[in-house]
Protein backbone atom coordinates (compact mmCIF):
# COMPACT_ATOMS: atom_id res chain seq x y z
CA UNK A 1 0.00 0.00 0.00
CA UNK A 2 1.50 3.59 -1.32
CA UNK A 3 -0.13 7.17 -0.60
CA UNK A 4 -2.33 7.88 -3.20
CA UNK A 5 -0.30 9.06 -6.73
CA UNK A 6 2.57 7.51 -5.13
CA UNK A 7 4.55 9.99 -5.22
CA UNK A 8 8.09 8.74 -4.22
CA UNK A 9 7.56 5.84 -7.06
CA UNK A 10 7.03 2.96 -5.28
CA UNK A 11 7.76 -0.55 -7.27
CA UNK A 12 8.70 -2.85 -4.84
CA UNK A 13 10.37 -4.02 -1.48
CA UNK A 14 13.85 -2.99 -3.16
CA UNK A 15 12.69 0.32 -2.87
CA UNK A 16 11.73 0.12 1.04
CA UNK A 17 15.77 0.87 1.66
CA UNK A 18 15.60 3.85 -0.08
CA UNK A 19 16.61 7.00 2.56
CA UNK A 20 13.51 8.97 1.26
CA UNK A 21 11.39 6.28 2.31
CA UNK A 22 8.93 5.52 5.62
CA UNK A 23 7.70 1.74 5.76
CA UNK A 24 4.78 0.44 8.45
CA UNK A 25 5.44 -2.98 8.90
CA UNK A 26 2.73 -5.62 10.87
CA UNK A 27 3.16 -7.12 13.82
CA UNK A 28 5.71 -10.33 14.38
CA UNK A 29 3.89 -13.25 13.62
CA UNK A 30 1.48 -11.77 11.38
CA UNK A 31 1.32 -13.70 8.16
CA UNK A 32 1.81 -10.22 6.02
CA UNK A 33 5.44 -9.86 8.20
CA UNK A 34 6.67 -13.54 7.84
CA UNK A 35 5.68 -13.05 4.23
CA UNK A 36 7.93 -9.86 3.98
CA UNK A 37 10.56 -11.25 6.40
CA UNK A 38 10.82 -14.25 3.97
CA UNK A 39 11.02 -12.09 0.80
CA UNK A 40 13.81 -10.07 2.63
CA UNK A 41 16.16 -12.52 3.08
CA UNK A 42 15.54 -14.33 -0.75
CA UNK A 43 16.79 -10.52 -1.88
CA UNK A 44 19.44 -10.31 0.99
CA UNK A 45 18.35 -7.53 2.07
CA UNK A 46 18.37 -6.70 5.93
CA UNK A 47 15.46 -5.28 7.99
CA UNK A 48 18.07 -2.54 9.42
CA UNK A 49 18.32 -0.98 6.38
CA UNK A 50 14.20 -0.52 6.31
CA UNK A 51 13.41 2.83 8.13
CA UNK A 52 10.47 2.44 10.29
CA UNK A 53 10.66 -1.57 10.28
CA UNK A 54 10.30 -1.72 13.75
CA UNK A 55 6.77 0.47 13.49
CA UNK A 56 4.48 -2.10 13.92
CA UNK A 57 0.73 -2.10 13.68
CA UNK A 58 -1.70 -5.01 14.65
CA UNK A 59 -4.51 -4.88 11.02
CA UNK A 60 -3.98 -4.39 7.57
CA UNK A 61 -6.19 -1.23 8.26
CA UNK A 62 -4.33 0.46 10.54
CA UNK A 63 -0.80 -0.02 8.46
CA UNK A 64 -3.23 1.80 5.67
CA UNK A 65 -4.34 4.53 8.24
CA UNK A 66 -0.34 5.26 8.90
CA UNK A 67 0.14 5.90 4.90
CA UNK A 68 -2.96 8.12 5.01
CA UNK A 69 -1.88 9.54 8.22
CA UNK A 70 1.15 10.59 6.03
CA UNK A 71 3.22 8.94 9.25
CA UNK A 72 4.70 6.14 6.45
CA UNK A 73 5.11 6.24 2.81
CA UNK A 74 4.31 2.21 2.50
CA UNK A 75 3.25 -0.82 4.12
CA UNK A 76 2.18 -4.45 3.28
CA UNK A 77 -1.68 -5.35 3.52
CA UNK A 78 -4.93 -6.17 1.26
CA UNK A 79 -6.01 -4.48 -1.45
CA UNK A 80 -9.33 -3.67 0.10
CA UNK A 81 -7.33 -1.97 3.14
CA UNK A 82 -5.44 -0.13 1.15
CA UNK A 83 -9.14 1.15 -1.55
CA UNK A 84 -10.93 1.23 1.56
CA UNK A 85 -8.69 4.42 2.55
CA UNK A 86 -8.19 5.95 -0.77
CA UNK A 87 -4.67 4.53 -1.05
CA UNK A 88 -2.50 3.49 -4.32
CA UNK A 89 -2.24 -0.66 -4.57
CA UNK A 90 0.72 -2.45 -5.84
CA UNK A 91 0.43 -5.99 -5.58
CA UNK A 92 3.71 -7.42 -5.28
CA UNK A 93 2.34 -10.92 -3.89
CA UNK A 94 -0.32 -13.76 -3.59
CA UNK A 95 -1.26 -15.59 -0.50
CA UNK A 96 -2.87 -18.72 -0.72
CA UNK A 97 -5.36 -19.29 2.68
CA UNK A 98 -5.87 -22.55 3.47
CA UNK A 99 -7.82 -24.43 6.60
CA UNK A 100 -6.21 -27.40 8.05
CA UNK A 101 -9.10 -29.22 9.74
CA UNK A 102 -9.43 -32.59 11.17
CA UNK A 103 -12.14 -35.18 9.36
CA UNK A 104 -13.65 -35.60 12.76
CA UNK A 105 -14.53 -31.61 12.68
CA UNK A 106 -15.05 -31.47 9.24
CA UNK A 107 -17.53 -33.93 8.98
CA UNK A 108 -19.26 -33.02 12.31
CA UNK A 109 -21.90 -30.47 12.79
CA UNK A 110 -20.11 -27.69 14.80
CA UNK A 111 -18.41 -26.84 11.44
CA UNK A 112 -21.23 -27.35 8.62
CA UNK A 113 -21.91 -23.70 9.21
CA UNK A 114 -18.85 -22.92 7.39
CA UNK A 115 -18.49 -25.57 4.76
CA UNK A 116 -21.96 -24.41 3.63
CA UNK A 117 -20.91 -20.95 4.15
CA UNK A 118 -17.85 -22.07 1.55
CA UNK A 119 -19.62 -23.59 -1.02
CA UNK A 120 -22.73 -21.01 -1.15
CA UNK A 121 -22.55 -19.44 -4.69
CA UNK A 122 -23.90 -15.84 -2.70
CA UNK A 123 -20.99 -15.76 -0.28
CA UNK A 124 -18.57 -16.80 -3.31
CA UNK A 125 -19.63 -13.48 -5.49
CA UNK A 126 -19.48 -11.05 -2.88
CA UNK A 127 -16.18 -11.62 -1.74
CA UNK A 128 -15.35 -12.08 -5.04
CA UNK A 129 -16.08 -8.60 -5.62
CA UNK A 130 -13.39 -7.40 -2.84
CA UNK A 131 -9.96 -6.05 -4.84
CA UNK A 132 -7.72 -9.05 -4.39
CA UNK A 133 -9.45 -12.24 -3.43
CA UNK A 134 -9.36 -14.84 -6.03
CA UNK A 135 -12.18 -17.27 -4.65
CA UNK A 136 -12.42 -19.95 -8.10
CA UNK A 137 -11.07 -22.48 -4.88
CA UNK A 138 -13.12 -21.92 -1.88
CA UNK A 139 -14.65 -24.33 -0.30
CA UNK A 140 -12.67 -26.97 -2.31
CA UNK A 141 -10.52 -29.66 -0.26
CA UNK A 142 -6.97 -29.11 -1.48
CA UNK A 143 -5.53 -32.19 0.36
CA UNK A 144 -6.92 -35.17 2.28
CA UNK A 145 -4.35 -37.15 4.00
CA UNK A 146 -6.71 -40.12 3.98
CA UNK A 147 -6.20 -40.79 0.58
Amino acid sequence: MVTKGNRKAIRDLNDLIRDDITFVNRQRGAGTRVLLDFNLIKLGMKSEQIRGYEHEEYTHLAVAASIASGRADCGLGIAAAAYALDLDFIPLFQELYQLIIPDEFYLSNLLEPLVDLLHNAEFKRIVGKLPGYDVSRMGSVAFDLRA
